[in-house]
């Protein structure tokens, strides 16, 4: 039978994240938004929590419902006893069906590997979708029809020999997109006498997050002004003690959580954009990242870690890999660069980050899921 069509008719598409739909918006909502934009009917599958029943409730997007279930049956087995807890999903997935009804398209985001088979989903095509590492000796490819990674190492890791896969890289959301088209037509014009402000977006609790030389720059930049957009998802002891020591910092500004307009308002008066994380402790092992994408449409300069994927990003500020230290010199580059008004080429990354909207990968998806054979 022939694959599902994206730009086609519209389509009941599944989408299983480990992520909710509330919260930091990352790259399933994002799909999830451009498929309903384009009219199909998304039910968006929250992560398993909590004890109720299986229960669809409407979203606050147009087309897009939202499934949540309790905690599966056996989770702490997960790898100890595979096959009992493949057994319990294939049961949740059958539940699922009964109450959701026919679907043409499975959509599997999930890392966390909750379901271990795709085929009691009974979807006539299903794709697994890997934008971070998965776990070593996973059942990887769960039977699915179409597999994608944001990188060429991490599809190796998970297509068996023969099954279609391909690598789309991340994607810049609508949100970003019309701030890169706003910047572009109307240039910020920065006072010289402003102190320069350095910017960071995203979960201050996330695993990789370089938190130790975080807190080194601002130390060393107590005349720089250092701004978190971002909430606080998943934190320890440890992590809370670093937040409310940055917090306490003179140069220091946490904004928390911000979406849409509020979030694209903050980053107004952003000069420098950073991001910092230990190699060590990042799953994908430096291999791409989508907030580079966000920085770059956002304008100013952008000072990163290793990502292998925007290396050759022109005038990013860069430290090479397995050379960390090299972040605190970047970031004096940066500085320096912004005090002297030098345009390192804001204009071409803005441009690059457009050409990688979730819509052009949609697109993308679009073609490698007609040219497989179901």
């Amino acid at each position: 039978m022939p694959a599902p069509d994206l730009l086609g008719a519209p389509l009941r598409i599944l989408m299983l994240s480990p992520q909710p739909w509330t919260g930091l918006q990352v790259s399933k909502h994002h799909y999830a938004r451009e498929l309903a934009a384009l009219g199909h009917d998304v039910i968006f599958a929250n992560p398993p929590t909590g004890d109720g029943a299986i229960r669809l409730t409407p979203s606050d997007t147009a087309n897009i419902t939202l499934l949540d279930h309790p905690r599966m049956p056996l989770a702490r087995a997960k790898y100890r006893a595979k096959p009992l807890f493949i057994a319990a999903a294939r049961f949740r997935a059958r539940a699922i069906r009964k109450l959701v009804g026919a679907v043409d398209l499975l959509w599997d985001f999930d890392n966390a590997r909750q379901f271990a088979d795709h085929r009691p989903f009974r979807a006539p095509a299903s794709i697994l979708h890997v934008v971070d590492r998965l776990d070593p000796g996973d059942d990887m490819h769960r039977h699915a029809d179409l597999i994608l990674g944001i990188d060429a190492s991490i599809v190796g890791d998970i297509a068996p020999a023969g099954r279609p896969s391909h690598v789309v890289g991340h994607g810049l959301s609508p949100l970003f997109a019309e701030a890169a088209r706003a910047r572009l037509a109307a240039p910020r014009v920065r006072a010289a006498e402003e102190k320069v402000r350095i910017g960071f977006i995203g979960n201050l609790a996330q695993p990789a997050m370089d938190r130790a030389r975080v807190a080194a720059l601002v130390a060393a930049h107590p005349d720089c002004v250092f701004r978190f957009i971002g909430p606080v998802q998943g934190e320890t002891p440890e992590i809370r003690a670093w937040v409310d020591a940055l917090t306490a910092q003179p140069n220091v500004e946490m904004a928390g959580l911000l979406t849409g307009d509020a979030l694209i308002a903050a980053t107004a008066d952003v000069d420098i954009w950073l991001l910092p994380y230990d190699v060590t402790r990042d799953r994908n092992r430096g291999v791409n990242s989508h907030k580079l994408l966000e920085y770059f449409a956002l304008g100013g300069e952008v000072v990163s870690s290793a990502i292998a994927a925007q290396a050759d990003a022109p005038g990013i500020f860069m430290a090479a890999p397995g050379a960390p230290d090299e972040l605190a010199a970047k970031l004096d580059a940066a500085i320096a660069a912004v005090r002297e008004g030098r345009d390192t080429g804001w204009r071409t990354r803005a441009e690059l980050a457009l050409a990688n909207s979730y819509r052009a990968n949609l697109e993308r998806i679009a073609a490698h899921l007609k040219d497989c054979s179901i």
